[in-house]
């Protein structure tokens, strides 16, 4: 992102204006054409759905009646006269067994006739091991005997009576797919046990209808299934008889639910043990607005190329103005101080520009001159700085000799006075460095505290601790001393003649470093402290090197939150403790 967003800084203006209306064109577009597509897509969701659910509904409906017909017919069977006589009888063994037996084949006969669709119906008698058979197809074609008893076992029960359906491949040696339909005979005339079995099987072209794809409005499959899942019926025959991976999605009489990318849409038969079941890929409710996003999108695509033309032409004549200043700012860059831009040949709206730009590159030239004039002083300075550094390697020098005359004379005190100073001067030059490590800053104080003693006759004690792993930690060279020299003058010089100490300690926590001196002097207040630390980091540049210049020094090297911090002690004098960063010369 940041790489993308310097290309786009090094653009030119007319560059960054076509691609700003570019993306904001294309950016509106899209969100009407998301907007439009989001509302088209529910819109006909919407309705295909509503589709479905009718469409299920209208299946429902049919096969309900589907289904009573056949119970219609199922029940007239059983209630038949002569199919009741004919269970009732005693078999063989009963002398009327012949004639009952045709007259109930009579019967089975004349609904083969009305039924056009039936392959065969049978009654068989659970009295006496014997059945009537009528039908098209021949009983070795049917395989009825064989079949009868494990199909009727394995149907589901069609509601909580005793009518069982099934469709399935049972018969006909598993060639073809037909509706088998089971229903109990019992006794009309009183209540008592079960007579016999009533069998009916048809090739159920009314159910292929109800179920045939090309029967719907949307491409949409519609099967039946029972309470256990067990599918019943279904446009692809050989998923007849497996359980669906659904059921539990299935709550109530009527909804729907989404599986596996797919939208279900079910409704339970008013009655029946079965479900009316419509199944669409999620895919297909969307497929209607394909057309309708296209046609919306190409003039929309259209309309934004037209428009971008367009505005790109705007935009190149509108910049050409302003083009003219940047190449007129190039020729200035490149050294050309004389360029000037022509006020009449770049528009009235840019006229001020070039006025303005015509006058700056006048004040320039004028500053050109001055600034050249004042480096030629500046050179003078420094020149002038160098040759100053002269005088005091001249003066340590010369005190370097003063202090082996002295020796050789045999005046100590002169000797270790001038060799004091003369170090004193020395790290003060410190070959023009402004940081130097601890180890030269007490050394320095050391020297200062030799000159102070024997100008004001030994009165002041010293104990400087320097911590050997702290020595080469550096610091702004003169930062001690000035502090070294206010408790003197300000706090042990006045103790009328009485000893005075000053302690020196440093130590390290983490990657700071803090360095204490304290005082036994006549120190201040609590109010002068508190003031000292809350305006010592003014700075007042008549103060030289004095307390608050050291703290400004520090702050402007490392930061405000370094510097000096002063502390009083019982029961006199005071301490001041330095807060530096831990560095040294190996990392500098």
């Amino acid at each position: 992102m940041g790489k993308f967003l310097n290309t786009i800084n090094r653009w030119k203006f007319d560059k960054k204006m076509r691609y700003l209306v570019t993306v904001s064109m294309v950016l509106t577009a899209l969100v009407v054409l998301t907007v439009s597509t989001v509302s088209s897509v529910k819109a006909m969701t919407d309705q295909t759905r509503t589709m479905l659910e009718e469409q299920n509904d209208s299946m429902s409906q049919n096969f309900e009646s589907w289904l009573s017909n056949y119970k219609s017919l199922a029940i007239a069977m059983i209630m038949d006269a002569s199919i009741q006589a004919y269970l009732k009888s005693d078999g063989l063994s009963d002398e009327n067994y012949y004639t009952l037996a045709s007259d109930a084949r009579d019967s089975l006969l004349n609904c083969t006739n009305m039924w056009s669709s039936m392959n065969f119906i049978a009654v068989v008698s659970k009295k006496f091991d014997s059945y009537i058979y009528k039908g098209d197809s021949a009983l070795e074609n049917t395989q009825f005997i064989q079949v009868y008893e494990n199909d009727y076992s394995n149907c589901k029960a069609a509601q909580d009576g005793a009518m069982k359906i099934g469709f399935n491949n049972a018969y006909f040696k598993g060639n073809s797919y037909t509706l088998n339909i089971y229903y109990p005979v019992y006794n009309v005339s009183k209540l008592s046990g079960e007579l016999g079995l009533l069998c009916m099987n048809f090739n159920d072209t009314s159910l292929d209808q109800i179920f045939s794809k090309k029967n719907s409005n949307v491409k949409s499959d519609i099967s039946v299934i029972d309470t256990d899942g067990v599918i019943v019926s279904i446009s692809d025959r050989a998923a007849v008889g497996t359980k669906v991976d659904y059921l539990d999605a299935i709550d109530g009489k009527k909804g729907n639910f989404t599986k596996e990318g797919k939208l279900y849409i079910y409704e339970k038969l008013k009655g029946w043990n079965f479900y009316v079941v419509s199944s669409i890929p999620i895919i297909e409710l969307y497929r209607p607005s394909i057309d309708v996003i296209f046609l919306m999108a190409m003039p929309m695509i259209v309309m934004v190329g037209a428009s971008l033309v367009v505005v790109g032409k705007v935009i190149k004549k509108a910049y050409k103005p302003l083009d003219k200043v940047v190449k007129k700012m190039d020729a200035v860059a490149s050294g050309s101080l004389e360029t000037r831009l022509d006020e009449e040949m770049i528009g009235e709206d840019f006229g001020k520009i070039a006025i303005g730009f015509n006058a700056m590159m006048e004040e320039i030239q004028v500053l050109m001159e001055r600034v050249k004039l004042e480096q030629r002083q500046r050179e003078q300075i420094r020149f002038n700085a160098l040759q100053s550094q002269i005088q005091p390697h001249f003066l340590y020098n010369t005190l370097e000799c003063i202090h082996w005359q002295a020796l050789a004379e045999g005046n100590g005190e002169i000797s270790t006075l001038v060799k004091a100073l003369a170090k004193y001067y020395r790290i003060c030059l410190s070959r023009g460095k402004d940081i130097i490590p601890i180890e030269q800053e007490v050394e320095h104080i050391r020297n200062y505290l030799i000159i102070q003693n024997m100008r004001y006759d030994n009165i002041i004690d010293s104990e400087i601790e320097l911590d050997e792993s702290l020595k080469n930690v550096l610091i702004p060279k003169l930062t001690l001393q000035p502090l070294v020299e206010n408790s003197i003058y300000h706090g042990l010089k006045v103790k009328d003649g009485k000893k005075g100490k000053v302690t020196l300690s440093m130590a390290r926590e983490g990657e700071d470093v803090f360095i204490t001196l304290e005082d036994s002097g006549t120190g201040m207040s609590q109010e002068e402290i508190c003031e000292m630390n809350r305006s010592i980091s003014e700075y007042d540049e008549s103060f030289g090197y004095g307390v608050r210049n050291v703290n400004k020094r520090i702050e402007l090297l490392y930061g405000s939150e370094y510097g000096l911090r002063y502390k009083k002690n019982e029961p006199e004098g005071i301490t001041v403790e330095i807060h530096i960063p831990y560095s040294h010369e190996a990392e500098r």
